[in-house]
């Protein structure tokens, strides 16, 4: 649970930048702020793969996830007219597309004052050179037992609950052993987030570059109550929808991504100039017939061999001593006394 590995990536100079985030229990704050981790979704549908040893773990990771989703739309329709659009958690059954895989451990933690060695989230996203988010996963990990005992469902569902608020961005609070976010809110039972954790997701769900990234720790507006959500609240909102992995905020991050990243401009400025320099170039040849030269152009037409031959009658032939023409029926050529012959 305390520790989410954070690791950025810089595309397309194939830079790498990790960094291991702790967290570590600190004393107690009075002010109800909620710390982040500062990264977000590119998304705003998130598949999730679910890796239960039994059903009954599978239920309560569904349920937290639900509760994640129900919630986001009651604070929209409660606190922002409706405006907004909230992460959405989904169960697939294929790894390979799944952003966030959630497995179980048969092993028995010890815990002290904290539940912190009963559950963890790895965090990995990477951006693009400008810092618009490419692409976030999460690995969580829940153990099943703790103390030699097995962990009711109750404190099961509240630590995936917990889980999924690191995966969507939030770090730990320390105002209240009563906030989801806390290191103890597990071991107290605490299922449901509040409208802190809720406005600070909205924020997360709002931004798409590291740029804009809320500023933490996130505190609430004045006129947004610091309240619990309740199941009464839940069962008020229709369950939002699962559109497709383009959603409108994806289609205007991957358009922004493009109207900002200069690479892809640098591109767009390179295939320019060569379509310009190679239309300059056509438009020289082609000018060059069309235009003609200022030189005299000589041009040599090439007329067809015409091989005239005369027609004869038929009832004349040719003397071949003679070469004189007589007439077919004629034996003896009348001009040179020899017989003639058809040549």
């Amino acid at each position: 649970m305390p520790h989410q590995r954070l690791v950025f990536s810089i595309v397309p100079l194939v830079l790498l930048l990790t960094a291991v985030v702790s967290v570590q229990s600190v004393i107690g704050d009075s002010t109800q702020t909620q710390p982040l981790f500062g990264f977000t979704w590119p998304m705003h549908d998130i598949p999730v793969a679910i890796h239960a040893p039994q059903p009954n773990a599978r239920d309560l990771v569904l349920k937290a996830m639900n509760t994640w989703n129900l919630a986001q739309e009651w604070f929209i329709t409660t606190y922002m007219g409706g405006v907004g659009t909230p992460f959405v958690l989904y169960e697939t059954n294929s790894t390979s597309q799944s952003m966030i895989t959630v497995t179980f451990n048969q092993t028995s933690a010890e815990w002290g004052d904290t539940l912190d060695e009963l559950g963890n989230t790895q965090i990995f996203y990477e951006g693009d050179i400008v810092g618009f988010f490419t692409r976030t996963t999460a690995n969580i990990s829940l153990d099943l037992t703790g103390n030699g005992e097995p962990l009711s469902d109750t404190v099961l569902q509240a630590l995936a609950t917990h889980e999924f608020g690191h995966a969507l961005g939030l770090g730990h609070t320390t105002f209240s052993d009563d906030d989801l976010m806390n290191h103890y809110a597990p071991g107290y039972n605490v299922t449901f987030p509040s409208t802190l954790n809720l406005y600070a997701v909205y924020l997360l769900s709002k931004a798409n570059n590291v740029r804009n990234i809320p500023q933490s720790p996130v505190t609430l507006p004045e006129d947004i109550p610091y309240v619990v959500v309740s199941q009464a609240d839940l069962a008020s909102v229709t369950p939002p929808v699962v559109q497709t992995e383009t959603t409108a905020l994806g289609l205007t991050q991957y358009v922004s991504g493009m109207i900002l990243d200069p690479w892809l401009w640098l591109g767009i400025v390179v295939a320019l100039a060569g379509v310009v320099v190679a239309s300059s170039i056509r438009g020289r040849r082609r000018g060059s017939v069309d235009l003609g030269s200022t030189e005299p152009q000589i041009i040599f037409r090439e007329e067809p061999a015409v091989v005239e031959t005369p027609v004869r009658p038929r009832n004349v032939k040719i003397c071949r001593y003679c070469k004189a023409e007589v007439s077919r029926q004629l034996l003896i050529c009348p001009k040179c006394g020899m017989p003639a012959g058809y040549l």
